[in-house]
């Protein structure tokens, strides 16, 4: 499972999403399908920005998403 965040840059389908943490759900040939707080998105490799979290670090990111998800339901 990999970290990253959302960089809207000029993007304005993006406006909004920058800056939170997402979990990267499939990686394309020029874009990555990204789980953020509030839904899916594909979002171009330009506009993504990899943190380098430990694996247990990206587990418990996880676990805080899923716990989110589950409330908002």
């Amino acid at each position: 499972m990999t970290l990253c965040q959302i960089l809207a840059k000029d993007n304005s389908e993006l406006k909004g999403k920058g800056g939170c943490w997402d979990i990267v759900n499939q990686v394309n040939d020029f874009s990555c399908t990204v789980k953020s707080w509030d839904g899916e998105y594909s979002v171009g490799l330009q506009h993504l920005k990899s943190f380098n979290y430990l694996p247990q670090e990206c587990q418990q990111v996880r676990e805080i998403s899923d716990g989110a998800s589950a409330q908002r339901s």
